[in-house]
């Protein structure tokens, strides 16, 4: 269905924009008028006619578009520099919430699956209590609540 309504449309375009791709001959006949006409005369005695050039544009309305196109581009650089600044800040962030969510599942783990697990302290390493490593599990199941989304 698609083809046959994409051909109509090609077919359709064609037909119509033939005529205007029509020339215009200007001639005199035999009893002396001047004939404007697409179709040459028979003796072939005709003038092609040019389609006029466009209008000239004032120069304050060039400018004046000019200016426009400059302030729509500067615009769309702005906001492209906007976009990629937000881009890189998400990105950023999401690479900090993995990390943050990596470890804190890591610590977790070794909370949960090795309570005798040893703890870097203030001078050396030891062994945690059952309170600090119940408030550290909790701490690691909030971190993992916050990171990991």
């Amino acid at each position: 269905m698609q083809k046959i309504n994409a051909l109509c449309l090609a077919l359709l375009i064609i037909v119509i924009s033939t005529p205007l791709t029509a020339k215009t001959y200007r001639w005199v006949d035999e009893n002396g008028n001047t004939v404007y006409s697409q179709h040459p005369p028979p003796s072939g005695d005709a003038t092609e006619i040019k389609p006029p050039p466009p209008p000239a544009i004032a120069p304050e309305v060039a400018q004046s578009k000019l200016n426009q196109q400059k302030q729509q581009l500067e615009d769309l650089r702005e906001d492209r520099e906007i976009a990629k600044e937000a881009e890189e800040k998400d990105t950023a962030e999401k690479t900090r919430l993995d990390k943050n969510c990596a470890a804190a599942k890591k610590t977790l783990d070794i909370l949960i699956n090795r309570p005798r697990a040893r703890w870097k302290t203030a001078e050396d390493y030891g062994y945690i209590t059952g309170e600090k490593r119940q408030a550290k599990i909790l701490k690691a199941k909030g971190q993992i609540k916050e990171n990991c989304k």
